[in-house]
């Protein structure tokens, strides 16, 4: 099982967006008024794997240290009796934070002996917030919580034996379910404390690998997605779903020769969408096209859209409306072929996709949360977007999304991590 975290793109450090008259673009800069645009993370952000956002304004990013960072995510000086030429090491970021809806982000530390990898967040309010993942030893899966719109984190409980927590879903603080492994089984649990307790719920499929990527509709189903194993180094995209709130998962009808899958959300309690690749390799490095496909009943059964979706490798997905979706994913670029980031939106419910300009996306998107018809926040690499979705006058104007708020990038696929 592939248990490796963040991009391994992350290691090319982007820079500001700002470009001067005359020189050559930045790859991913494209011109024209763009419905996209991104912006470098504060410093010390490394891969930026999920996001959530908890209204229009207030969204939380999560992921890795970024290279030459501190070990340690404390917020103290280090001091040093031997003068260096060498500025120290900038202390390590894997939890950034909007206040007015993208335009500006914030570094929030942790304090803590070494930094974690974040692979998913989930914001139920304002003011609450909870981020899972690895722990900074790598010994153990992690979680943290802030009651105070992350002014400061603490450290929760966790499922026990969970050696890796890759998905999280709270619509409410008493109401959190999580998917957890302990490297050789994935199973869900549910907390009603906000992580100060957690009761073991059913074990996913035998023989599902990677699995994350989690989504619970409100009345509905809870989805998560994988894959399944079918040659050396290459596999099947796989969706798994309860009915129960996690008690007991089955594994949905997805068609044969399906690519990975790294996404999957649901409008509506029968209207799901589900998106990846269409490449099998789990242990390289592929460039594909990307993969769509929708179900009319709750995510028991799928079928391809047949319509390709506008841009390639698909990472995250959301719907904050019936008619209104958008996506996230890499462009590649070139030959050989370079990923930098796409985004596409759809006002059919998924069916089909339009692709959106974008200015400064260096690096490919990995999580996407839409808190309304109006606009959402990408994030990948060292990189956050805002994203404008056009043409929503007619459409739903609810800002209450009927979908998770939280996007996830689910490690381990594709042999990007």
């Amino acid at each position: 099982m592939l248990v490796t975290l963040g991009l391994t793109a992350a290691a090319c450090t982007t820079t500001s967006p700002n470009r001067v008259s005359g020189q050559p673009p930045v790859l991913g800069q494209r011109s024209g008024t763009p419905a996209v645009v991104g912006q470098p993370a504060p410093i010390g952000t490394g891969q930026l794997d999920a996001v959530s956002c908890a209204g229009a304004d207030r969204c939380w990013a999560v992921g890795t240290p970024g290279p030459g960072t501190a070990s340690t995510i404390t917020s103290s000086p280090t001091s040093s009796s031997t003068p260096s030429s060498s500025p120290p090491p900038s202390p390590a970021t894997v939890i950034d934070a909007t206040f007015n809806g993208g335009q500006t982000w914030v570094a929030q530390p942790l304090h803590l002996a070494s930094a974690p990898a974040l692979t998913a967040i989930s914001c139920p309010s304002a003011r609450l917030c909870m981020a899972v993942g690895l722990s900074g030893s790598a010994s153990a899966g992690i979680a943290l919580t802030t009651h105070d719109a992350g002014s400061s984190w603490r450290v929760v409980a966790i499922p026990a034996g969970a050696t890796v927590i890759s998905g999280a879903e709270c619509p409410r603080a008493i109401d959190c379910t999580v998917i957890a492994t302990d490297g050789t089984t994935f199973w869900s649990a549910h907390s009603n404390d906000f992580g100060r307790t957690w009761q073991r719920g059913g074990n996913l499929p035998a023989g599902l690998q990677d699995a994350g990527s989690l989504t619970c509709v409100a009345g509905g189903p809870c989805l998560a997605t994988g894959v399944t194993a079918t040659t050396t180094g290459h596999g099947q995209g796989a969706i798994v779903i309860s009915a129960d709130g996690g008690d007991t998962w089955t594994a949905a009808n997805v068609p044969a020769k399906t690519g990975l899958l790294q996404t999957v959300v649901c409008a509506t309690v029968t209207s799901c969408v589900a998106a990846g690749t269409t490449s099998s390799t789990i242990s390289a490095i592929v460039p594909a096209k990307g993969e769509v496909l929708t179900s009319q009943d709750g995510g028991q059964t799928w079928r391809p859209t047949g319509a390709p979706p506008s841009i390639d490798d698909v990472y995250g997905i959301a719907c904050p409306s019936p008619r209104i979706c958008a996506m996230v994913g890499t462009k590649w670029v070139g030959h050989p072929a370079i990923g930098t980031g796409g985004v596409a939106q759809s006002r059919d419910g998924g069916t089909s996709f339009t692709a959106a300009t974008t200015e400064y996306t260096p690096l490919p998107l990995t999580a996407l949360a839409c808190p309304g018809v109006r606009a959402c926040i990408g994030v990948g690499g060292d990189t956050l977007a805002r994203i404008t979705l056009t043409g929503t006058k007619s459409a739903n104007t609810s800002t209450t999304p009927t979908t998770p708020r939280g996007g996830v990038h689910r490690p381990g696929l594709n042999g990007r991590d």
